[in-house]
């Protein structure tokens, strides 16, 4: 099945001096996950955590993808797009030009929900219509911060890659724990 996407959708990388657009993306980033989810903003604007960008469509940003980049898998933090623009094939538009423009052939990852809920069903069904799979369904999130909890969630890819390799790593590089 092929996917239609809108014709002109980009990733721009933020700086840290992008004022206005950093307040942008920080209210999507807000509205779009809840506080388990989401490390402290300060964490994702200020280089010592994930590379950030602007999803840009016809020229006005309307959305945010955070990432971080490591030997053998690229790791897509958060992906979120504004909430008029969604459901119009700017998230698969994103989803494409990330792997071919940014991730250099390796494989992408994201975490995602247990389909308990609408919005989680919905959510791997847009995964999958994008040529992720499920590699390990029993993937655990280490909090953010102190006094958060822990979130189950999946871990899907758009290649078939060592979950285990995959948890390390993001255990140790992007929430700080050790196995």
């Amino acid at each position: 099945m092929s996917v239609a996407y809108p014709s002109s959708v980009s990733l721009s990388a933020v700086k840290a001096d992008d004022g206005e657009l950093i307040d942008y993306l920080e209210s999507i980033y807000l509205e779009s996950f809840p506080p388990e989810e989401r490390r402290l903003w300060q964490g994702v604007v200020d280089g010592s955590g994930p590379r950030l960008f602007a999803i840009v469509m016809d020229g006005v940003p309307c959305g945010m993808l955070s990432c971080w980049f490591f030997s053998g898998f690229v790791y897509i933090e958060h992906l979120a797009v504004d909430v008029s623009k969604r459901s119009c094939g700017v998230g698969s538009a994103v989803l494409n030009v990330f792997a071919t423009e940014l991730a250099a052939n390796l494989p992408v990852v994201v975490e995602v929900e247990h389909p308990e809920s609408d919005r989680a069903v919905r959510r791997v069904a847009f995964y999958e219509r994008n040529g992720y799979r499920i590699i390990s369904r029993e993937y655990v999130q280490p909090p953010y911060q102190a006094g958060m909890p822990s979130v189950p969630l999946m871990l899907m890819s758009t290649e078939d890659i060592d979950s285990r390799l995959v948890e390390v790593t993001l255990h140790r590089e992007v929430y700080g724990v050790a196995d």
